[in-house]
């Protein structure tokens, strides 16, 4: 638990209702490597449904006030496709605040000064007077917070990740595009995540295909392909079973007349 962000949190968080609820939620779990408190957890804090919770969370990420990194909470125990999400919040105290335990927020004397010098009148944004807003610049960095995707999608990214290390090659990081064409994979070319589960590990069981699907991306266009030889394949080896019985029958046979 961090006193410190649930402070913060309570008195100069621009959220409201279930969406302060759940901001709290997350600061009282909040800690030196951030917080990552389970939906389920969450849901009882705020007396909601865990699909509301995630509402909430997409909702705090878009006002600027936490960060959500997928897939990156968990201690050094934590098996990688077991990690739950860590958030880390940005709620701060603004300059103004008095750091009091009412933290009062005051006004900048000096700024209205010279603006009543300068014939200015004084306005202030939406909110309460003095409120100074932080704008937080843009990363040209790719970024994991701008959605919150379903268990099932980050299981599926990380069963494709971790055969993919099986195999030989280095663990692929989980981008926001990976959960954005798994993701897609599922709703948009309507996949049942029992099909695409399957997929995965047929493709990377074959010597052929293990090299060609190294993304989700990958998967998700060559997916009828890949069906198709799985089929053929599946037919082969029935075929192949059939005539391995007929030649051991006839070797049976052979063996009773002699």
């Amino acid at each position: 638990m961090s006193i410190e962000s649930i402070a913060a949190c309570l008195h100069h968080s621009q959220a409201s209702g279930s969406d302060k609820l759940v901001l709290l939620g997350i600061a009282n779990h909040d800690g030196d490597g951030g917080a990552w408190p389970s939906i389920t957890t969450l849901a009882k804090y705020a007396n909601i449904s865990e699909r509301s919770v995630q509402t909430c969370i997409q909702k705090l990420i878009n006002m600027g006030e936490i960060v959500c990194h997928v897939n990156k909470g968990g201690n050094a125990d934590t098996r990688g496709d077991r990690r739950p999400n860590r958030y880390e919040i940005l709620v701060r105290c603004p300059k103004q605040c008095d750091g009091s335990t009412k933290h009062r927020v005051k006004q900048d004397a000096e700024r209205g000064e010279a603006q009543r010098n300068n014939g200015v009148k004084p306005t202030t944004q939406r909110g309460e007077a003095g409120f100074t807003l932080t704008i937080h610049e843009p990363s040209l960095e790719p970024s994991l917070n701008t959605r919150v995707y379903d268990n099932e999608v980050i299981h599926a990214c990380n069963l494709l990740a971790d055969l993919i290390a099986d195999n030989g090659s280095r663990r692929p990081e989980i981008t926001d595009k990976w959960l954005s064409d798994m993701e897609r994979l599922n709703r948009i070319d309507e996949r049942s995540w029992e099909q695409i589960t399957k997929a995965i590990e047929w493709c990377q069981a074959d010597n052929f295909w293990r090299g060609n699907i190294m993304s989700p991306g990958k998967l998700r266009k060559q997916y009828d392909q890949l069906r198709l030889a799985a089929q053929r394949n599946t037919k082969q080896s029935k075929f192949t079973k059939t005539m391995d019985w007929l030649k051991n029958l006839e070797n049976e046979t052979k063996e009773l007349e002699q």
